[in-house]
């Protein structure tokens, strides 16, 4: 049976199977595949072709990748156990600089201790001496300043005494006699130097 239907002007056909046409009808109809389940020639063809693609894989392909990654993996490793031994060696240089250092520093601490100990020494003994030349030279210059006062006293006591016998002479009006006036001179000089 067919049903027409009109749709904004279009015919729609609907076609409707009655019953009794349905049952007879499978019989003339052939059956349908299943588009799941493939052929047996499908199958073999498959099997083939999955087979021959593994042998290409395990034979060809894939030994040179597993043996370029074999090698990597050796590569790897012997640069992980240099850059260890790198390390380990940077260790003992750096642990041996270190010890180095501290030897030299302690030297060099020591060496500059003992420059200024010897230089503390030798200023002291310059000190020592120095003092010791200053105070002989003070000593010196005394007993020279008390030389040149009692020579400059005893050069000019022969002029004062000319000059205090001419003054007093002036003085008095009256001609005064040197050796005479000498002892009271020396007196008052004497007196002078106390």
């Amino acid at each position: 049976m067919t049903i027409a239907i009109t749709v904004d002007g279009e015919e729609i056909l609907i076609l409707a199977a009655d019953e009794e046409s349905t049952e007879s009808g499978e019989a003339a109809e052939e059956e349908v595949p299943n588009p799941v389940i493939p052929e047996p020639a499908e199958v073999v063809w498959a099997a083939i072709s999955f087979f021959a693609l593994w042998a290409l894989m395990k034979f060809v392909l894939l030994p040179p990748i597993l043996a370029k990654r074999t090698e990597r993996e050796e590569k790897v490793l012997a640069d992980r156990e240099a850059a260890d031994r790198a390390t380990a060696a940077l260790g003992e240089v750096q642990g041996e600089y270190d010890a180095a250092l501290a030897a030299a520093r302690t030297e060099a601490d020591g060496i500059i201790e003992a420059a200024r100990n010897e230089a503390g020494d030798h200023r002291s003994g310059v000190m020592a001496d120095a003092n010791t030349e200053i105070a002989g030279m003070r000593a010196d210059a005394a007993s020279g300043l008390d030389a040149s006062r009692t020579e400059a006293i005893d050069s000019m006591r022969g002029d004062v005494g000319d000059i205090a016998v001419a003054a007093a002479s002036a003085v008095l009006g009256k001609n005064l006699d040197r050796g005479a006036q000498q002892g009271a001179i020396d007196d008052a000089l004497s007196g002078g130097d106390s």
